[in-house]
């Protein structure tokens, strides 16, 4: 019988391990800590956390302490009819051997004679459930009875083995759920980002060879709306994420490129950008993305007439931080006359940044400049 010192001690050692188990989410770690300690509570030298392989129908010794190398992680023991693990966990019970040599119910492994050992108690572990992972074995280099106490402890020992080791499975598997789905995520991304430049190209070649000019034209201003879808898959694709996208350096490339673009017609642009270090979802993005565009294009094609100019994008937070306000500007030639319906140039841009607007639940607000053109959005930025 266990005094109550030893009692006491193998008390400790199951709120050892239950505290290590909450620490880690490292099975290898988790299990061999649970063999050393349940060694070191029953003073053997050796122990072992063996699992079941329903398709090899073998064990294999998945932790252990006091054992050669070669044999944790490698050893498999057959589960066949003459193995007391297999008669211990088709019994759903602890099978213990007091001494081997004595012993006539069942054959061990060589490994485990080479080993020394002499007596050994299987104890099944099952999983919340009442499937069967394996078992803990416990082995001793001496003849040894393994009392009630010990079988007690060790039951109370695999019964808190079970759930940890199911916990740690699922965490496991979620965490490859979750790598595959962030993979499969990244190459979406990448072949609509493909896609979208291919149709981009494609209107841009059309753009091209039509005889009309104005058709022309609306092609260019479709294939740059596409190059701003583009450009926002690309943003996300960097980003490895399809549900937060960084404002900042999404409009900034966004303006340079436009640009660029229009480099020769507009003259020399300097850029003056304020824009906050924002995320925002790709659905709020999206039609603030195409706002500049539509803004940015008709500046550069319409107010400064060759001569060059100021464009101005400034992005701020409110005060409290549950709206964002979005100021655009040009020092062009300014609005067209109250009697004109649209911009210059334009049949269409203010009609769809209003369209836009709406999407965002914002209402766009024009004003002159000094010189210029100004517009104004307050919109929240997560809808």
């Amino acid at each position: 019988m266990a005094d109550r010192d030893q009692m006491v001690a193998r008390q400790k050692a199951l709120a050892a391990f239950g505290e290590f188990a909450l620490r880690s989410d490292d099975l290898a770690e988790v299990l061999h800590e649970a063999c050393r300690i349940v060694g070191d509570a029953l003073g053997t030298d050796l122990a072992k956390v063996l699992e079941i392989n329903h398709d090899r129908h073998d064990l294999l010794v998945k932790a252990g302490v006091g054992w050669r190398p070669g044999i944790v992680g490698h050893k498999r023991l057959p589960l066949g009819e003459h193995s007391s693990e297999t008669y211990a966990i088709e019994l759903g019970q602890p099978v213990i051997t007091q001494d081997i040599a004595k012993e006539k119910r069942f054959a061990f492994p060589e490994f485990m004679m080479e080993h020394g050992i002499k007596a050994l108690v299987n104890v099944p572990i099952f999983l919340p459930g009442g499937k069967p992972y394996g078992l803990l074995q416990v082995d001793a280099r001496e003849p040894s009875a393994f009392g009630d106490e010990d079988i007690a402890f060790l039951r109370t020992y695999t019964t808190i083995i079970g759930p940890v080791i199911d916990r740690l499975h699922k965490a496991h598997s979620l965490e490859q759920a979750l790598r595959t789905n962030e993979r499969l995520l990244q190459e979406l991304q990448h072949r609509v980002k493909n896609h979208v430049a291919i149709i981009a190209s494609l209107v841009g070649l059309r753009a091209r060879q039509v005889a009309s000019e104005e058709a022309r034209r609306e092609l260019a201003a479709v294939g740059e709306r596409i190059e701003t879808l583009r450009l926002l898959n690309e943003q996300l694709y960097i980003a490895g994420t399809a549900d937060r996208l960084r404002l900042r350096p999404f409009l900034m490339q966004l303006v340079e490129n436009l640009c660029q673009l229009h480099r020769d017609h507009a003259g020399p642009v300097r850029l003056d950008l304020a824009i906050e270090e924002v995320e925002l979802d790709p659905d709020t993005a999206m039609p603030l993305g195409l706002i500049l565009n539509e803004f940015v294009t008709n500046s550069l094609k319409y107010a400064f007439e060759g001569g060059g100019g100021v464009i101005g994008v400034k992005v701020e937070r409110q005060e409290g931080g549950s709206m964002l306000r979005l100021r655009l500007s040009d020092d062009g030639r300014g609005l067209p006359s109250e009697e004109r319906a649209v911009k210059p140039g334009s049949g269409t841009g203010m009609k769809l940044i209003e369209g836009l607007a709406r999407q965002i639940g914002a209402k766009p607000i024009w004003s002159p400049g000094d010189p210029g053109t100004v517009l104004r959005l307050e919109f929240a930025p997560d809808r």
